[in-house]
């Protein structure tokens, strides 16, 4: 869970906050009039995300490699590599934002 603040707060005690993060293991959303901008999480959940990021990429470029394999030619649909990818990303693709 998040805590906010907002940019102005954080200018006045960004050595609690830091505090909060590294001691307490606090996320904190950071919102300038009232929407958030960004994010403060501690070091050991960055590392817990770029891992999970670089699992994820590692799962597409299997599946690409193996659609893509020489030896063992793939055919597949639009649909089917769309569901492929979702499935390998664990997320599901808003293929509007492309169109």
């Amino acid at each position: 869970m998040f805590a906010s603040i907002s940019a102005m707060q954080l200018r006045t005690s960004i050595g609690d906050v830091l505090n909060r993060i590294e001691y307490k293991g606090d996320r904190v959303m950071i919102e300038r009039k009232g929407t958030p901008v960004a994010a403060m999480i501690g070091v050991e959940d960055l590392r817990r995300l770029e891992a999970l990021e670089a699992e994820r990429e590692i799962a597409l470029f299997q599946l690409a490699k193996r659609a893509f394999a020489e030896d063992q030619p793939q055919v597949m649909t639009a649909a089917e590599l769309v569901a492929a990818v979702e499935q390998a990303r664990g997320e599901s693709l808003d293929l509007a934002a492309y169109v």
